[in-house]
């Protein structure tokens, strides 16, 4: 993976500032990451659930050993899954093209305003 210069000017030209368009992709950012840690997890649930009921169905009572190599290692079906997810492109990367094509739209909270009581 190669490093991808961005073009400064247009990025503060969307948002206004440079901190402000930073912290709108990395918030972005993070949303896509939490995402796909949910896809992720639901996938392994699948996959797990479905490796359960194929385990109940050829119930077959033999001894089980474990030796330590085998706990020490990932399932595979979880291997495979991440793998899937990181051929995917990083969230950054991502966050900062929708940012770039105008497909990101930020509202900005209210501050509330306190009155101070002179006495």
């Amino acid at each position: 993976m190669g490093i991808k210069p961005l073009d400064l000017k247009k990025i503060q030209e969307i948002a206004g500032n440079t901190y402000e368009a930073i912290v709108i992709m990395a918030k972005r950012a993070r949303q896509i990451n939490d995402e796909r840690k949910i896809m992720f997890n639901k996938r392994l649930e699948e996959m797990r659930a479905l490796k359960a009921q194929q385990q109940a169905s050829s119930e077959e009572e033999t001894p089980k050993i474990v030796d330590d190599e085998r706990v020490l290692k990932a399932p595979p079906e979880q291997v495979k899954i991440a793998e899937e997810f990181d051929r995917l492109p990083k969230p950054t990367d991502v966050a900062i093209e929708e940012y770039l094509e105008g497909k990101l739209t930020w509202n900005y909270e209210k501050q509330k305003q306190t009155k101070i009581k002179q006495e």
